[in-house]
């Protein structure tokens, strides 16, 4: 499994705010091209399929802010994709985890317990 690293200053804090996560996101100066770049060198072509699940895990983080679980983001992403398919259809688009990839492609920071590299599992 690979792990990527990201550097601390380009993601968000845990900030219970909604007026200061809307600027902590404003200030990582986060587009579409740097998420497209990166999920090029991870393999993955993004559609609009991906944009909605990206768009929806940051909203939800200027909503909520940073979850203590993964398992919390898993459950949202579910819920709110179920009509799609839910977890299998989440699992195509991001096949590292739609909690741990699509985090990633959006800038955010992996909730608590997102990969467990002993069990190969990724939420």
């Amino acid at each position: 499994m690979t792990q990527f690293i990201s550097n601390a200053q380009d993601s968000e804090s845990f900030s219970p705010d909604a007026s200061t996560r809307m600027v902590e996101l404003i200030d990582q100066d986060w587009n579409r091209g740097k998420s497209s770049d990166l999920a090029r060198n991870e393999g993955i072509d993004l559609t609009d399929r991906h944009w909605d699940v990206i768009v929806y895990l940051r909203r939800q983080y200027l909503l909520r802010g940073l979850p203590r679980f993964a398992r919390t983001t898993a459950r949202a992403l579910n819920k709110r994709f179920a009509a799609q398919g839910g977890n299998r259809y989440l699992f195509r688009l991001f096949a590292g985890g739609p909690v741990t990839q699509g985090s990633r492609l959006a800038n955010l920071r992996t909730p608590a317990n997102a990969t467990d590299v002993s069990f190969g599992t990724s939420y």
